[in-house]
């Protein structure tokens, strides 16, 4: 599949938000090739608010400008350096709870992520990041909003009500896509050690700045997901909030949960995103060599 980025073998669950371009998209730009690595559990927390229903005209103005917004997120966004804290709790059992914590550094940087594990619990590492079993997140930085609102997915958005997010008042709209259009692909290892992935259909919520209509919240919860992959569920929640790089003011991602479950394991990541630094020609980063 176009744009679909695999995994090594220590990565025993995946979930992939890919997208593939018709030759009729808007957003045709081999350059945009995104994907989102997620799996979670996540659920929209929003204070409920009063609000009088937006006409159906209005509707249709929010969504398509939140729609512009996310065709030309990443094309719009600065070269830039940030630090992702990440809290990942395996679950077998009542009793057998795995809990580390990673330090990750991302570079964005030509309209593609790095991604590079500093510290493990505390300790500097020199592991690659794919070395590590269990579950890995990344592509929050446009992904999920192209694969949402990409016209090749054809989501059916619903009003829902109005909100209230860090003290800016929002529209909620509910989503789904059909399997047909999906671009979330789930992976998951088959006996021959061998990645399979298959698309689910996936369902969600997307919280619009009231002024703007720029994305504050969305969630994406798998359905119709195939039953040889062995999850039973999968979705993620990332906020979004305006961060100053080099002076000047994006929308990028804050804080994101997801969750994975299985019969026999619950697998959970919370990140928080945090000192994003515009990233310079002469930055020194050392990405690490992959081990053989």
């Amino acid at each position: 599949m176009n744009g679909v980025k695999t995994f090594p073998t220590m990565v025993d669950c995946t979930i992939l938000f890919a997208r593939t371009l018709k030759m009729n998209s808007p957003v045709e730009d081999e350059r945009m090739r995104p994907y989102l690595i997620l799996a979670a559990l996540g659920s929209l927390l929003c204070m409920p608010a009063a609000a009088q229903r937006p006409t159906p005209d209005e509707q249709k103005h929010t969504l398509d400008t939140a729609r512009e917004i996310a065709i030309h997120y990443t094309g719009k966004l600065p070269d830039f350096i940030c630090t992702e804290q990440v809290e990942r709790t395996d679950r077998t059992s009542q009793t057998n709870i795995k809990v580390d914590r990673l330090t990750i550094q991302l570079t964005y940087f030509g309209q593609k992520e790095k991604q590079k594990l500093v510290a493990m619990n505390g300790n500097k590492t020199q592991q690659p990041l794919e070395s590590l079993e269990g579950l890995i997140t990344g592509g929050e930085f446009g992904s999920l909003l192209l694969g949402v609102f990409d016209p090749s997915s054809s989501a059916d958005f619903q009003w829902k009500e109005s909100s209230t997010i860090r003290k800016r008042r929002a529209n909620v709209f509910t989503f789904r896509i059909a399997r047909a259009n999906s671009h979330y692909i789930l992976g998951h290892r088959a006996e021959n050690g061998k990645m399979v992935e298959a698309a689910a259909g996936y369902h969600g919520e997307v919280s619009l700045d009231s002024e703007t209509s720029r994305v504050l919240r969305l969630t994406a919860s798998a359905d119709d997901i195939p039953k040889d992959s062995g999850i039973f569920q999968s979705s993620v929640e990332v906020d979004y909030d305006s961060v100053e790089v080099a002076g000047h003011s994006y929308l990028l991602p804050s804080h994101s949960t997801s969750h994975m479950e299985k019969s026999y394991r619950q697998i959970a990541n919370t990140v928080t995103f945090t000192d994003y630094r515009k990233f310079e020609v002469d930055s020194s980063i050392d990405f690490g060599a992959p081990k053989q």
